[in-house]
């Protein structure tokens, strides 16, 4: 039965205002309604108790209740769309500040304002009492809000009381609902009758929730509250009970939770709806003895694609990957993103190694044509990882890991090829399992440390600075250079960490130097993906703080390599840092892609010259030509010029006549530890008569 809405005609408005004067009269829930113009007008005692407004201090003024700018119009809108809301669990603000959830029904007054029946679970039973006092109210209470109210003959196991309202909730009369006592249980969803019975069943209290067909066909979903009723022996006699319209509720949680799991640029499956889906098909597959596979997917060309044609045509292109590894998959395998341009495929049931080198080969096939985007033909090359379960492990993260591995063996022997993972078979696999494990424990063990290299004024030849270098001793691979593991690391998302740790560590050296009147400035090296952080900035700010280092003593270097392809963002970061006082200088300057373009783009205080610039043609005229000509580039960019790789007196001498700034090398000093360079840095200045 739908609610009442004033009609034309003064007699239907007065009905309508008498029944609002009553329900907030004589209604233990809270009741209480505004204007068109968001000023109270009702409001119950129940309410007043609830949400802790007495009625004189609020009839009347703008209503305080709302918890979110723009509540009023939204359900002003919806309701004079739809006609009421039904059942909806929603925040209220009270006096107190604090959030109420309630479930709450409302619908329009005949001026075009709005009416709120409200409740909670402690009230449900409140209003029940009430309820099972007055039949008339209970007929006016359902038949404004769309509350049903039925009782339940236990010992007879049949309906014996329906209100009208039920009619608006499943389409059937309260007569059809008596006469025919099974008829409600035949319209609930057959996978829920487990929930709606066993109340029914053991006589017991108890709120549910599940689903019913209505008899237009449409599917509902239905709260129920139960209180049952005692004979003088102790046992249930019957039961009474409400229910309430939910499926506003429910559909608005079920398009939360497909948001919350679906990619929003491919619709796929998100990463959380993989890592859930590979948990269930692994305990699946244990139960039924069967094996699985886990593939991982990178797109070899993606990167340059996006980097060439712009971000708008890299969403188009990853839309056409994801369309085609669906068409290529289908009814075989189920296809995820799981965020760039990383795709992953679960396929279960499989017989081994065969079906997973068949389907495999699918995916490379399909992709050997290009794809056609936004008008162009567009090459795509694709590496795959995959691994077996349970014959690589059964263990989930270990058999993802695994895939992971193997995919980036396959970029690494050239790409678009599958790699299955072997623990006996490929050697570079193997290799990268040895790392990936020693480099998974070498933080919390201890295992890294820090060398710094000395940087020397050139014209008066004293130690002004020192790059901090990281190194890594690995008790079970002996050490490992940083142009072995750190690209790894990135790959892995562990230099986040690494890279604070270094910054920290660099900082409070650095803060040390300073308390032993060693006026130093460290550098300190930072990789793409700790700029990319938002934290960044508040990382080093902290660093700072926590070391007690003054700003000015700290320099980060980015790899030229990377302001070539990220200058937008680097150049942000590097203008945000000179306001914080840090400085920032571009690394291996002169090598590699060009860069000279984007310097302008930020506030860089240094560009540091690699080697090559010193060795790349004969000493003589030529040579002096050119680095005096880099030189002055950083000088008319307001930059200091700091060669790296001095590891000859001639090639100093070299650097002063072009009036190059600083210099590093083995010439002059090679990397030490900070205590060892500090006591160097003694002696020197002992034997010299001087203070660095």
């Amino acid at each position: 039965m739908h609610s009442r809405s004033p009609q034309s005609g003064d007699e239907h408005g007065l009905q309508t205002r008498q029944l609002e004067d009553w329900l907030v009269r004589e209604a233990p829930l809270a009741v209480f309604g505004v204007d068109r113009e968001n000023r109270v007008n009702l409001w119950s005692s129940p309410a007043a108790r609830m949400l802790g407004w007495e009625r004189d201090e609020i009839l009347g003024s703008a209503a305080p209740f709302w918890w979110a700018d723009g509540d009023f119009e939204r359900y002003l809108g919806e309701i004079e769309q739809r006609g009421r809301v039904n059942g909806r669990l929603v925040k209220w603000r009270t006096k107190a500040g604090i959030a109420l959830e309630s479930e709450t029904w409302a619908w329009s007054t005949g001026a075009g304002g709005l009416v709120f029946v409200v409740t909670d679970h402690v009230r449900d039973t409140e209003m029940y009492a009430e309820v099972a006092q007055s039949r008339n109210f209970v007929e006016r209470i359902a038949d404004a809000a769309d509350i049903c109210l039925f009782a339940y003959d236990v010992a007879s196991n049949r309906l014996i009381y329906a209100s009208k309202a039920c009619e608006a909730m499943c389409g059937y009369s309260s007569d059809e609902l008596v006469q025919n006592p099974h008829l409600w249980l035949s319209l609930v969803h057959p996978d829920d009758l487990a929930v709606a019975t066993e109340p029914v069943r053991t006589g017991s209290g108890a709120r549910s929730e599940y689903r019913i067909r209505h008899r237009n066909g449409t599917e509902r979903w239905v709260a129920v509250h139960l209180y049952p009723h005692f004979g003088p022996d102790g046992q249930v006699t019957y039961l009474e009970g409400l229910a309430m319209d939910i499926t506003d509720r429910k559909i608005h949680q079920v398009e939360l939770q497909r948001l919350a799991f679906t990619d929003a640029l491919t619709h796929l499956p998100n990463r959380q709806q993989f890592e859930h889906d590979l948990r269930e098909a692994v305990a699946q597959a244990e139960r039924r003895g069967e094996k699985l596979a886990v593939f991982l997917l990178d797109f070899d060309g993606f990167k340059y694609v996006n980097d060439t044609f712009g971000h708008q045509f890299g969403d188009a292109t990853l839309r056409a990957i994801a369309e085609r590894l669906q068409q290529t998959l289908h009814g075989r395998a189920k296809v995820y993103r799981m965020g760039g341009d990383e795709f992953t495929v679960i396929q279960a049931g499989i017989g081994g190694e065969a079906d997973v080198r068949e389907t495999a080969a699918r995916c490379l096939d399909a992709f050997r044509e290009p794809l056609r985007v936004m008008n162009e033909w567009i090459p795509m090359g694709i590496s795959i990882g995959a691994a077996i379960y349970p014959d690589h492990s059964r263990d989930v993260d270990t058999l993802l890991r695994y895939a992971d591995i193997s995919m980036y063996a396959a970029k690494e022997q050239g790409g678009h090829r599958l790699c299955l993972y072997s623990e006996s078979g490929d050697s570079a696999i193997h290799n990268r399992l040895l790392l990936h494990n020693a480099l998974a424990k070498a933080f919390d063990r201890g295992e890294f440390s820090l060398d710094y290299q000395p940087i020397f004024d050139v014209r008066r030849g004293v130690w002004v600075g020192a790059e901090a270098l990281l190194r890594w001793h690995s008790p079970e691979l002996g050490f490992v250079p940083p142009g072995v593991f750190v690209p790894f690391a990135e790959q892995w998302g562990m230099m986040q960490e690494i890279g604070a740790w270094v910054l920290q560590t660099a900082c409070e050296t650095a803060a040390r130097w300073q308390r032993q009147n060693l006026r130093l400035r460290v550098s300190v090296n930072v990789s793409l993906s700790q700029m990319a952080d938002p934290r960044f900035l508040d990382g080093v700010a902290d660093a700072l703080r926590r070391a007690q280092l003054a700003p000015g003593h700290l320099q980060l270097e980015v790899h030229a390599s990377l302001l070539a392809q990220y200058a937008d963002l680097i150049g942000d970061l590097a203008q945000e840092l000179d306001r914080l006082g840090v400085s920032v200088a571009i690394d291996d300057f002169g090598h590699g892609e060009a860069v000279l373009a984007a310097l302008s783009a930020g506030s860089y205080d240094a560009i540091k010259l690699h080697p090559s610039l010193l060795s790349m043609a004969p000493e003589g005229e030529r040579q002096e030509r050119l680095m005096a000509g880099v030189v002055r580039l950083a000088h008319d960019l307001g930059m200091r010029a700091i060669a790296e790789g001095v590891e000859r007196r001639e090639q100093e001498m070299l650097l002063a006549r072009t009036g190059c700034d600083e210099m590093q090398g083995f010439w002059k000093a090679r990397p030490a530890s900070a205590d060892d360079l500090a006591d160097w840095s003694k002696r020197i200045a002992a034997e010299e008569g001087d203070t660095v």
